[in-house]
Parts: structure tokens; C-alpha cells; sequence
């Protein structure tokens, strides 16, 4: 188990890098966010679905937390969906314990698979 101090500096860290990212992408930020210190590990997956076609823009992120990186993408994967026509989804990955954020991934969801941009 680890020491209140880190729980509580990741819980801090997350909610900050949550919030920075909304603004960056123009989304409502809600105005209780409750993230209770238990689920927060040390990687923080954030995902912005794509913006479709004929179907509303979304207004919230999709938010996890992982204990490894492999893991962190294991469970991104079943959680992205692409169409031929979306555009504008962002994946990001941060290990909130070195306080670094890996580079900003923007998925263009008519890309050839395994192509990213930073």
C-alpha cells in the first residue's frame, strides 16, 4: 500500500491533467468530478472520442487509471472505436508519478492502423 502522500499527490496530479486537457479541447468541465484516491494508480489513460458525422461532438473524456504502462494500453484497446469518417479523437497516457505525461497522441481515425502523430 502506498504512503497518503503519494495517493494524494496523484489525485491531485490527475485532476489537474484532466482538467488542462478538457480546456485544451473545449469540453464542460464538470463541476464535481469525484475520483476517489483507491481507483487512482499510477497511469492516467485519458481518451476524447472522435467527433462523427450526423451525431453529436462528445462533451466529457474517458478516463483510466493503470498500474503499468502495457496495461494502460491493453485496456485502451477495447475502448477505441474508428470510422472511416471520424476525426478529432486524442489519446493521451501520463505517469503520474514522475509527474511526465507521455506525447500527446492524436488518433486520425482515417489513418493506416499503427500510424500516430504526436
Amino acid at each position: 500500500m502506498l504512503p497518503a502522500a503519494i495517493e494524494q499527490e496523484r489525485l491531485f496530479v490527475a485532476e489537474r491533467l484532466l482538467f488542462e486537457i478538457e480546456r485544451r479541447h473545449g469540453l464542460p468541465h464538470p463541476l464535481k468530478r469525484e475520483i476517489h484516491p483507491v481507483i487512482v494508480d499510477r497511469f492516467l489513460t485519458v481518451y476524447l472520442p472522435e467527433t462523427r458525422d450526423g451525431e453529436p461532438a462528445p462533451s466529457a473524456l474517458e478516463f483510466a487509471f493503470s498500474p503499468t504502462l502495457t496495461e494502460a494500453l491493453n485496456s485502451i484497446r477495447g475502448i477505441v472505436t474508428e470510422t472511416e469518417t471520424g476525426f478529432g479523437a486524442a489519446l493521451y497516457f501520463y505517469d503520474l508519478d514522475t509527474g511526465t505525461g507521455g506525447h500527446a497522441v492524436r488518433v486520425a481515425s482515417t489513418a493506416a492502423a499503427g500510424d500516430s502523430r504526436s
